[in-house]
């Protein structure tokens, strides 16, 4: 121990009340001093705390304390933490900060009811441990802290019930909150969510029409079940469900799309993928489908720039891509279209001169492009041209040669032309135009043969010998020019012959003149056509036939009317004395029934 303080006075009561009242009054005369000298008040935001006094650092304390605002708190608590324990002033400075940090608290409880609990928090723990109102934060703290975790538990409970779309339960939730010792959780917070549920609930009712709307596959019903979720704002938690709506329609419209290129239908699957939303789900896949489109519609006009333009827009769809294997086949078929497009190119660039030459390599170049290739047969279409090409190249000559033999209109200068054009083989470019000039040369040819004939038959026919012009006629044979013309006369001819044997035979039978030869020669005579020239004569006879049978029958009446009856009914119709005979036929009915005796009963005497 130093030797001054073994000294007597200093351990003295006396000497320290002294000292104490010694300060008291300097900070007392130093109050007053700067109460009455404005001047001499200190700087306290300019204070260097490590540099000033003890008594200077309690009275800014008390001073910034005085504004009662937390930050100012802090403030002075900060000044008079770091004031040594055996100072004179460290016993008023215990005094202040208890009830510095009794105030804090009152204020931190103030900023944690109003929802600033990290603020709150912060200024709490700035009371320090060795006051008595410590343990009253610390208690304070904890109590927050549980109060504070339940609401954020309520909150986030509530939000994911919300998102959901489970409103009812959402805001039972909500209700709890009410039930927390906390102004901001019980009122603000509370109220927002219960503001959140009815905005989300309305906003869900708005989509129960588009819910149904999406249970189809029209793609106007998708596109008004999209058009009724776009309305829904971003902050509605009914948003998570309107772009469920908008996904799932996406998604049915990207299937639709793609039957639609499936079935080659390029311009259909455009139209559909330019009206798809680009939800998420289905933006990569919309894209690679509108490329395979696009892809399509350029290689229809099957171009070398517009194939190298389709084949980049494929090459585009990754491997991971559904379309990726449509796209690789769709790439490998244009390229090699491009290929055969180039062959093919120089093979028409060859066969462009005409000569038999230059078309024969023409055909090779073009036979290179195998069959099963995307121009296989368009390589087999030219390659047929071009070879008819070649055949009316060289047998040109014949026909040339052909058509200057027929030209003398002489039978041997058209046999010649046509030993010309038979040289022409079957399935050559120029064979059927070569067989139909043969045809008529010949046709000609059989023509000048046969129409001596012919006439001469005519003749022959005309003097009355039908069977000579028949037999002359039937020298011109079948298959030639004039066979259906000979065939036609030879027919005409054949039925005059008959029909005159037909009015020979009637003739001759009606000489017997009994009815039944008249009837006979009646059905002879009308087998002859009308169109014969003894037509009229053979209706005359049968006139004549049907009068003499008539005649029989009046005569046989005079003594046998059933005899008579039965001559007139057989005397045909198509005759002039039908009618006649029907009126002799009634006459002679009449007087049978008068003639015949009444009728009588079983006993013999006349009916009544």
């Amino acid at each position: 121990m130093p030797k001054w303080l073994r000294l007597p006075f200093i351990r003295s009561w006396v000497f320290w009340a002294i000292i104490t009242l010694g300060i008291s009054g300097g900070l007392v005369y130093l109050a007053l001093g700067l109460l009455l000298n404005p001047k001499a008040v200190p700087n306290c935001p300019e204070m260097f705390v490590p540099m000033s006094s003890a008594s200077l650092r309690v009275y800014c304390g008390q001073l910034a304390a005085s504004k009662q605002t937390l930050p100012d708190l802090i403030t002075a608590m900060n000044l008079v933490k770091d004031i040594a324990p055996n100072d004179p002033t460290r016993s008023y400075v215990e005094s202040n900060v208890q009830k510095w940090s009794l105030l804090i608290l009152r204020l931190a409880e103030g900023a944690y009811q109003d929802g600033n609990y990290d603020d709150a928090v912060k200024a709490a723990k700035k009371v320090p441990n060795n006051v008595s109102a410590y343990k009253i934060v610390q208690k304070r703290l904890g109590q927050w802290e549980e109060t504070w975790n339940k609401g954020v538990g309520y909150d986030r409970e509530a939000r994911d019930l919300l998102n959901g779309s489970k409103w009812i339960n959402a805001y039972g939730v909500a209700v709890k909150l009410t039930t927390l010792n906390n102004r901001y959780w019980a009122t603000t917070k509370y109220q927002e969510l219960a503001d959140m549920v009815q905005v989300a609930k309305a906003d869900s009712s708005k989509l129960d029409e588009a819910n149904q709307l999406i249970k189809t596959t029209e793609i106007a019903s998708l596109l008004k079940a999209v058009e009724m979720s776009n309305k829904i704002d971003s902050k509605s938690f009914a948003h998570a469900e309107a772009q469920n709506i908008i996904a799932t329609a996406a998604k049915k419209m990207l299937k639709l799309a793609t039957v639609k290129l499936d079935g080659n239908d390029w311009k259909g699957a455009l139209e559909i993928a330019n009206k798809t939303p680009e939800a998420p789900e289905v933006k990569t896949e919309l894209q690679n489908l509108i490329n395979l489109a696009q892809a399509q519609s350029h290689a229809v006009n099957s171009t070398v720039a517009e194939l190298e333009t389709a084949i980049s827009l494929v090459q585009s769809i990754k491997a991971d891509s559904p379309m990726f294997d449509k796209a690789k086949q769709f790439s490998g078929a244009w390229q090699l279209e491009v290929q055969d497009l180039a062959g093919l190119q120089q093979a028409r660039s060859l066969a462009a001169t005409g000569t038999v030459t230059d078309l024969q390599l023409a055909i090779t170049q073009a036979q290179n492009i195998p069959k099963n290739n995307p121009r296989g047969k368009e390589a087999a279409q030219v390659v047929g041209e071009w070879r008819k090409q070649i055949e009316t190249v060289e047998d040109t000559p014949f026909v040339q040669a052909a058509d200057t033999l027929a030209s003398g209109n002489t039978i041997e200068g058209v046999q010649g032309a046509i030993a010309q054009l038979s040289q022409i083989r079957p399935g050559r470019a120029l064979y059927a135009s070569s067989q139909q000039k043969i045809k008529q040369w010949t046709a000609d040819i059989q023509r000048a043969e046969d129409t001596p004939i012919l006439e001469q038959a005519e003749s022959l026919a005309g003097s009355g010998d039908l069977a000579a012009a028949i037999k002359m006629a039937q020298r011109i044979g079948s298959g030639r020019a004039m066979s259906a013309q000979r065939q036609e006369r030879v027919g005409d001819w054949q039925a005059q012959l008959q029909a005159a044997n037909n009015v020979a035979a009637a003739q001759k039978l009606a000489q017997r003149g009994t009815p039944e030869a008249l009837l006979g020669a009646i059905q002879a005579a009308a087998r002859v056509p009308k169109s014969s020239p003894l037509r009229a004569q053979a209706q005359s006879s049968m006139d004549n036939w049907g009068g003499q049978m008539l005649e029989i029958a009046q005569s046989v009446a005079t003594t046998d009317l059933r005899r008579a009856i039965s001559i007139a009914k057989v005397i045909p119709e198509r005759t002039s004395v039908a009618g006649a005979a029907q009126n002799a036929i009634q006459q002679w009915q009449q007087q049978l029934n008068q003639a015949a005796p009444p009728a009588t009963n079983e006993n013999g005497l006349p009916n009544q």
